[in-house]
């Protein structure tokens, strides 16, 4: 028996009382949770983009892609299938765990024997040792599935806090001590494997989860039809396709500028949706069968996450000729362009991240599953189609392509929760409208201080634009600030 059978099925429901709290102050620890890994990630980023060149930088970026496709394929979706079930027990979680270390130990084996294939094919010979040394992180994070599941389904966000901040901790100082060492790549490799065992130790200790001996196929069966199409899900949004690509068909030069851009993207990615991410997905589980507070939730949090990601990744594309190489060095001025188009990407992410939520905590990962299969498909047509122009065009087309397939989306959420689409663009209109403003305010200062440093360009376009951007706010949005801080008031729901 695991060791949370001991405590009742109560510990695994769903929460039904309290739950506006719960999200707030789940929303709460989650943005620490957030912001202190994107703080350090951000600092070892920094570090380590000072230190190595684009190539070294694009040898451990395909690295890390190769052992992605590992965690990719493993049946990580039956974590959320943990998550969004109705009724679990502790046979669900045993059975799950011992599906996920089985799979996740072949797949370990597999990508050791592809190493030397891989880096022949390459003729990069550091990917012989760097492939098996990072996909180690695969056993580690499918034993964490289970006990992470666990901590979601019952929103105890502040334990995933203290979690992801303690391994990002440990994250940093292995980084940062390699790096002191000159240890070049190995410090980047060794930085991720140790979040992964870090993770995997806290997430057990937090859920107080000892794995039994148990295995049912009728629990298997009951979670089988969500956490197939979960795993379709995650494969496709895991796998970085396009980084394995780029790798294959640029080499590791063009790789590392834009797994660079793509670095900074993730993290203010994390930062700003990442709180949202897993309180939205536990939070919409919940309201299964009470549509009028789905609907108000939902579009409180699409709120939320445009007011603030509009204009941070917005402001970072108006900044970033003068901020890129003042923080990482001039090396890395080509990739100005490519980090300008994933903060076009950033910002469909911020909404994107909530409508997947929703139409997976509504039971339709199957709907979810093929819409990112089409999209990826066509995005790997599109790398083989604009990758011989360079990566600038190639980061351009495929900002291109994911506002094309991002209408769909438009479609699904409106239908699940019954409002028009006006209704629910209203719900980050104004947001958009105060980012377009700030942009314009930010180019013009930009356009008035040319011939100035770069330091006083960068300084007066930040504080204008946060200025302005404030300002369009207060006035124009009070209202609807007014509602969302009476939402994080209530209790009892």
């Amino acid at each position: 028996m695991s060791a949370v059978s001991d405590t009742g099925g109560g510990r695994l429901d769903h929460l039904r009382t309290g739950r506006a709290s719960a999200a707030i102050r789940g929303t709460l620890w989650s943005l620490i949770s957030s912001f202190a890994p994107a703080a350090l990630g951000f600092l070892v980023f920094l570090a380590t983009s000072r230190v190595l060149s684009p190539s070294e930088f694009g040898v451990v970026a395909f690295a890390a892609s190769i052992a992605t496709v590992g965690m990719a394929v493993a049946p990580a979706g039956f974590r959320e299938a943990l998550i969004q079930r109705s009724s679990i027990g502790p046979v669900h979680l045993d059975t799950v765990f011992w599906i996920c270390m089985t799979a996740a130990f072949f797949i370990y084996a597999a990508l050791c024997l592809a190493s030397p294939f891989i880096s022949g094919l390459s003729g990069e010979e550091p990917l012989r040792l760097l492939i098996p040394f990072i996909a180690a992180r695969v056993i580690f994070d499918m034993a964490a599935a289970v006990p992470n599941a666990l901590l979601v389904r019952t929103m105890n966000f502040k334990m995933l806090a203290l979690r992801t901040t303690i391994a990002s901790a440990v994250a940093a100082v292995v980084c940062l001590g390699l790096l002191w060492m000159g240890m070049g790549v190995w410090a980047l490799a060794a930085s991720q494997v140790a979040a992964s065992v870090t993770t995997c130790a806290g997430a057990m200790i937090a859920a107080r989860y000892r794995p039994g001996l148990s295995f049912s196929t009728r629990a298997l069966g009951e979670l089988k039809a969500f956490g197939l199409f979960s795993t379709g899900n995650h494969f496709i949004t895991t796998i970085n396709l396009d980084q394995l690509l780029v790798g294959a068909l640029l080499g590791p030069a063009w790789l590392g500028i834009y797994g660079f851009a793509r670095r900074i993207f993730q993290i203010l990615t994390d930062l700003i949706s990442g709180a949202l991410n897993l309180v939205s997905y536990a939070l919409l589980s919940s309201m299964q069968r009470e549509p009028a507070k789905l609907r108000e939730a939902y579009l409180l949090g699409t709120f939320a996450s445009s007011m603030v990601a509009f204009p941070v990744f917005s402001g970072l594309a108006l900044i970033a000729g003068d901020l890129i190489p003042l923080a990482f060095g001039e090396h890395w001025s080509p990739a100005v362009p490519v980090v300008q188009a994933f903060c076009v990407l950033g910002i469909l992410t911020s909404v994107g991240i909530l409508q997947s939520a929703l139409i997976r905590s509504q039971g339709q990962a199957d709907i979810w599953f093929y819409y990112v299969l089409g999209k990826q498909a066509v995005t790997v047509l599109y790398i083989f189609l604009f990758a011989g122009w360079g990566i600038v065009p190639l980061s351009v087309a495929l900002v291109m392509l994911n506002c094309f397939v991002w209408l769909p989306t438009i479609h699904m959420v409106v239908r699940l929760l019954d409002i028009s689409v006006l209704g629910y663009l209203r719900s980050f209109a104004l947001p958009a409208l105060a980012t377009g403003l700030m942009w314009v305010v930010g180019w013009q200062v930009q356009q008035l201080l040319a011939d100035a440093g770069p330091w006083v360009r960068l300084g007066a376009t930040t504080s204008a634009a946060a200025l302005s951007y404030g300002a369009v706010m207060l006035v124009l949005g009070w209202d609807r600030l007014e509602k969302l801080l009476s939402f994080v008031r209530r209790r009892g729901r």
